[in-house]
């Protein structure tokens, strides 16, 4: 629900961290004589190394590229969250419902529930529209009609709670936290 891909931020923190560290190993090699000690069996270093005006200028320049395309990626990234479910204005009145409500409402209608290990609530604005998704963890072996059952009637008393629907975007999951979650014992 967010407007990157997954992919296309990983690869970019890959190069990013990549350039980082040969940048920083060459910085090291020509200034601290532990580092170039350390290369020095690997690569063959020049004692002294000249570099023209022009190229420390055109060094810089592609820096401040580098700095800007990353500022950009920074603040473009991302996009949607919000920590407000609702907002209806009226006139000069205007109501807002925090994200807290929504995963108030949806954590006690979902307490009973057996087969569920956690369920955690968010926002997005998405097309200038508020959106919930609600991820489910649900136990190992589970039933996942009972758990959509019971999410369909917490989403119910959610939308009577706040006297409209709210989109919502129900994730079921599994995995490591389900299977060494703890089985509920009755008394």
């Amino acid at each position: 629900m967010t407007t990157t891909n997954r992919t296309f931020n990983r690869v970019l923190l890959f190069l990013i961290g990549l350039i980082g560290i040969i940048v920083g190993v060459t910085i090291g090699a020509g200034v601290l004589q532990p580092v170039r000690d350390a290369l020095q069996q690997y690569v063959t270093l020049p004692q002294q190394v000249s570099v023209p005006d022009q190229a420390l200028w055109i060094i810089a320049g592609v820096c401040a590229l580098v700095i800007i395309l990353a500022l950009i990626v920074v603040f473009t990234r991302g996009g949607g969250g919000t920590s407000v479910a609702v907002r209806e204005r009226s006139g000069n009145d205007q109501v807002t419902v925090n994200v807290a409500l929504v995963r108030d409402v949806i954590d006690h209608e979902l307490t009973g529930v057996r087969d569920i290990v956690t369920a955690k609530v968010d926002t997005y604005l998405v097309k200038k529209e508020r959106a919930a998704r609600i991820r489910v963890h649900v136990r190992r072996g589970g039933d996942a009609v009972t758990v959509l059952d019971a999410v369909d009637h917490a989403l119910t008393t959610l939308d009577q709670t706040l006297g409209r629907q709210v989109p919502v975007l129900v994730h079921l999951t599994g995995g490591t936290r389900t299977a060494l979650a703890r089985t509920t014992r009755v008394q």
